[in-house]
């Protein structure tokens, strides 16, 4: 072939007119493309022949657990879990509500997960959600006629763009690809409203909520905004076909909204109740999550553009949120943009002129919405306030996953139609030099080196290892661990570790992690102790029967004081790293005591010690331990009203036991009483405390109660 001819191929393939180059070379055309894309944004996975996983065991193992658990509803009948309720945090329900639930991208995790094991589907889920957002955002630049070569790089900028690679360990930030759609089909309404349209426009968006909670979140609030400055942008012809259409139509119209709002509603509902339980998140804790003005100029440091950025200022929290930073292509669009708008406007169609207009100002809506000034002065407070959902949305740096949609429309329609002008560019091969050599810059910057991966194997055995012990007998699980430090991620991981064993072995486990603890838990990733594990269980009310096992990869003889002879007799299993105590349940006696008291004192003087004989019986099942970080002690409290109408709960002083003392023994102690400072009338409650555990006198109905009158000394 000589050089001309070849020219001439080339210039046939840019213009799309010869069948060989559609049906061939086109689809070559995209696939390298996507290809390209899905080797930068998991090299790590596919260069270890997916023995490493992106990107760490934390999020990614939760968001995997996710998918398993629809799943597992799916084809397991036997599954101990429920549809808002996974076995983890037991027997808290509606825990999925507490982090994204993927429903809508679960069902491509369920092909893959029919013939590959947990972990390998969900790679291969991660590599497909992407595929699916670059084949949607090709599709959606075709229909505006762009060139294929501009199409394939919106594509590859919307699916492997940094922000998203830099996100791929939350995973929920992936699934995407309803948006373009959905945005298509809204277009396509503005115009041209039909009842067909409005219906498949209003199933989109709920299907991009169901996909992702922080995704259709964002797309749900920029849609208003995208169509009002549309309608205030739009030729009065427009404006009047829909409003006429809205006229004509508006049963339809009302019982389609009311109906998707209503659908809506119920699938959120678990997320309002998640929400009254656990309450909204403060504002200073959102502000930290605001972007910043350097917040757009925010890389990874493996990014090609790490040196030349280093001045963007460090130490933000949670900094890999703020990484917004999407290459120097992005300044260049913004440029093209405003150039066509401002200077050329000309060479746009009509619609390409209006849409293009609306997307770029919807994008500088949403950055100045979004931004936080100097001083924390941002508008965002009021977003806080007023709309519904804001109020949880914890990371508002992901605003980059729908102002960048808007960008790139906006960028990709200007650019393209300033290259598809005679009067600027003449030649065809002069333009497709000039759009190869803009795709090569803006794939190849997008690479980030040293992505965070971790072997699976190591976590995988250690699951199979810690739920075989729970297939033995287990009816409940706890895996203790070794830390003691909140929110650490060993401990997380641990928490991690347990429910996927849970999940393995379908057996609920106390464990758990997500984007915030249920109430009374106690603090996330911190190792619990067995009375805390009971305690817990105990908040319910629930008549949980058979065997709580506690497993641990060290002996916790020594260490807890609730390992009596009693919890020994039961079976304790050993596996090569770990132990597993039972627990016979339920346990209806874990805080439970009798006294017998010698002297009941009617009346005391303010401030007066008085001591008390009693006889003090441990009718649990547990030892009462004297020493230790959380011995349990005598005490008492005063509660009453004092001479002023003022109620008066006080906590009194602690009596030491002399000794341990076991399950159905007794120990005589003198127990030091000192009155109220305050005359009044008062009831003293006698009760004895496991130290920053529980008193006992709020776990049982029955405890001493002693009417006495406290009156001054003069």
């Amino acid at each position: 072939m000589n050089k001309k001819s070849f020219l001439t191929k080339i210039i046939n393939y840019f213009g799309n007119n010869d069948k060989n180059i559609r049906y061939f070379y086109i689809p070559a055309l995209y696939t390298i493309v996507c290809v390209v894309g899905i080797f930068i944004a998991f090299y790590p996975t596919i260069l270890s022949r997916f023995a490493l996983m992106q990107t760490d065991p934390g999020d990614t193992r939760l968001n995997n657990y996710f998918l398993e658990h629809s799943f597992q509803l799916l084809i397991n009948k036997g599954y101990v879990g429920g549809l808002w309720s996974p076995t983890f945090f037991y027997p808290y329900e509606n825990v999925l509500a507490f982090s994204d639930n993927l429903f809508g991208s679960a069902p491509i995790y369920w092909l893959f997960r029919l013939f590959l094991s947990a972990d390998f589907a969900f790679q291969i889920w991660m590599i497909a959600v992407c595929i699916l957002c670059f084949c949607s955002f090709a599709l959606l630049m075709r229909r505006y006629q762009v060139s294929h070569l501009l199409s394939a790089l919106g594509a590859f900028l919307f699916a492997f763009s940094m922000p998203r690679i830099n996100q791929i360990g939350h995973q929920q930030l992936l699934p995407q690809f309803f948006t373009p759609l959905a945005f298509l089909i809204g277009w396509e309404f503005f115009l041209q409203p039909t009842r067909k349209k409005i219906t498949l426009f209003l199933l989109l968006i709920y299907l991009q909520v169901l996909a992702g909670i922080y995704l259709g979140w964002f797309l749900l609030f920029s849609l208003p905004i995208f169509f009002a400055i549309a309608y205030k942008l739009a030729q009065a012809s427009v404006r009047s076909n829909l409003l006429s259409y809205c006229r004509a139509d508006y049963k339809a119209i009302i019982t389609i909204t009311l109906v998707w709002a209503a659908t809506m509603f119920l699938t959120l509902f678990p997320y309002l109740e998640a929400k009254s339980a656990l309450g909204r998140r403060s504002y200073s804790e959102i502000d930290t999550m605001l972007p910043r003005i350097y917040s757009w100029f925010t890389v990874d440091s493996g990014s090609l553009w790490a040196s030349l950025l280093s001045w963007v200022p460090k130490g933000l929290p949670m900094e890999w949120e703020h990484r917004m930073f999407a290459g120097v292509i992005v300044f260049f669009l913004i440029g093209v943009s405003l150039y066509i708008l401002f200077k050329s406007q000309n060479i746009l169609t009509v619609e390409r002129a209006l849409l293009t207009k609306v997307c770029f100002f919807v994008f500088i809506t949403l950055f100045f919405l979004s931004l936080r000034l100097p001083f924390g002065i941002s508008l965002w407070r009021i977003i806080y306030e007023v709309v519904p959902g804001a109020s949880v949305i914890r990371a508002v740096t992901r605003i980059w996953s729908v102002a960048y949609f808007y960008l790139l429309v906006a960028g990709i329609l200007c650019f393209d139609s300033l290259l598809q002008s005679t009067v600027i560019i003449k030649r065809r091969l002069f333009k497709l030099v000039i759009v190869s050599i803009f795709c090569l810059i803006g794939i190849s910057e997008q690479f980030i080196f040293n992505l965070p991966q971790y072997e699976k194997a190591p976590f995988l055995k250690e699951t199979t290892e810690i739920s075989s012990l729970m297939k033995q007998g287990c009816n409940v699980a706890y895996l203790s661990s070794k830390l003691e430090k909140p929110i650490s991620v060993a401990g997380i991981i641990n928490q991690l570790t347990a429910m996927w064993a849970g999940i393995e072995a379908n057996v609920p486990v106390v464990n758990g992690y997500s984007s915030a603890p249920p109430p009374n838990y106690g603090e996330m990733g911190k190792s619990l102790k067995i009375s805390q594990v009971l305690d817990w269980l105990s908040f319910f009310n629930k008549n949980i029967a058979g065997n709580l096992c506690v497993i641990s990869p060290k002996s916790l003889e020594k260490t807890d004081n609730f390992l009596t002879p009693f919890t020994l007799k039961q079976n304790t299993i050993l596996s090569s790293n770990f132990i597993s105590y039972k627990i016979k349940l339920p346990i209806e006696q874990i805080f439970q005591q009798e006294m017998k008291v010698f002297e009941y004192p009617k009346n005391m003087v303010i401030n007066l010690q008085a001591k008390l004989p009693i006889i003090v019986k441990n009718t649990s099942s547990f030892l009462w331990s004297s020493k230790g970080e959380k011995p349990t002690n005598f005490s008492y409290r005063w509660t009453g009203i004092d001479s002023e109408g003022k109620l008066i709960n006080i906590e009194g002083n602690r009596t030491q036991l002399p000794y341990d003392v076991a399950s159905g023994e007794s120990v005589a102690i003198n127990a030091v009483i000192t009155a109220p400072t305050t005359p009044g009338k008062y009831t003293l409650i006698l009760t004895m405390v496991q130290e920053t555990v529980a008193w006992f006198s709020d776990k049982q109905s029955s405890y001493p109660k002693i009417d006495v009158t406290v009156i001054s000394d003069s």
